[in-house]
């Protein structure tokens, strides 16, 4: 009976060892298979992935060139309403010109710089004897046209609609009335015949009549043509201002006053005032 136990209790150690090395080959071989198939990493964690997937962000600028975009949507659109606003006070408002000959001496200078306003003319009142204007010159006033598509004529008005101009003994008469104009250059040196300023028109000279290409050669000029009003120069800096304002048409129709006797120069200039 001893035997028989003891025979008994060999064989179940023999089955439990046996079963037991199997698990552990077993295991082993799992362990392997694992290590040889790569298995299975563990999950991500949203923090590890965030990174992950900024680094394959710059990795992916940093194959397209590694820079930012130059101009990003807000700075077009602040550049276009910019430059659209400009424009827009350009054509309506105001724009800046520069002085490019000698024809309007002394009051202006070659390279002299102004501001055309054009809000007076649309909605204040019309072009004005002694106003100052820039325009676009009339059909026929230049051999080329195209050379001035894009360029202005600055010129005085002194004579509007209805009135009769003419030019001779070195003066300009308006409806047969002399005219006395403190800012010419020099009195001019040629005759006009009498022209009658049609309706719709202006009559426009320069300040230097003798060096001055305007209607006493090619006519008055059409209002329409007009595209501001000279109002305040802004170069050089001797002469940031306002323009001197010429606008009393029964001032420049009035003599200047005699001088007092301070010198024989003082009587002479304003004798000479009277002969032009």
């Amino acid at each position: 009976m001893q035997v028989l136990l003891g025979a008994c209790c060999k064989a179940r150690t023999g089955a439990w060892l046996l079963a037991l090395s199997r698990g552990g080959v077993q295991s082993r071989a799992e362990d392997a298979q694992a290590s040889t198939s790569g298995g299975s990493a563990p999950p991500l964690t949203d923090e590890v992935a965030q990174v992950s997937n900024d680094d394959e962000d710059k990795a992916g600028t940093s194959r397209a060139g590694g820079r930012p975009p130059l101009l990003s949507r807000e700075d077009l659109i602040t550049y276009t309403v910019a430059i659209g606003i400009s424009y827009l006070i350009r054509a309506v408002v105001a724009e800046p010109r520069f002085i490019p000959s000698l024809s309007m001496f002394p009051t202006y200078d070659v390279g002299d710089r102004l501001v055309a306003e054009k809000i007076t003319y649309r909605f204040v009142r019309p072009p004005g004897v002694g106003d100052v204007v820039i325009f676009h010159p009339r059909e026929g006033a230049v051999a080329k046209p195209e050379w001035y598509e894009d360029d202005v004529f600055i010129k005085r008005i002194v004579a509007k609609d209805g009135d009769t101009v003419e030019v001779h003994d070195g003066r300009l008469y308006v409806n047969g009335r002399p005219r006395y104009e403190p800012y010419l250059q020099e009195p001019p040196r040629y005759t006009m015949p009498a022209i009658t300023v049609p309706a719709g028109h202006v009559f426009v000279m320069g300040d230097n009549r003798n060096n001055s290409y305007d209607s006493h050669l090619w006519g008055p000029l059409p209002v329409e043509n007009i595209v501001g009003r000279a109002m305040f120069n802004y170069w050089p800096p001797q002469h940031v201002g306002p323009l001197a304002d010429f606008t009393d048409v029964g001032a420049l129709e009035t003599p200047p006053a005699a001088p007092a006797l301070v010198g024989d120069a003082a009587l002479v200039s304003w004798i000479r005032t009277l002969e032009f």
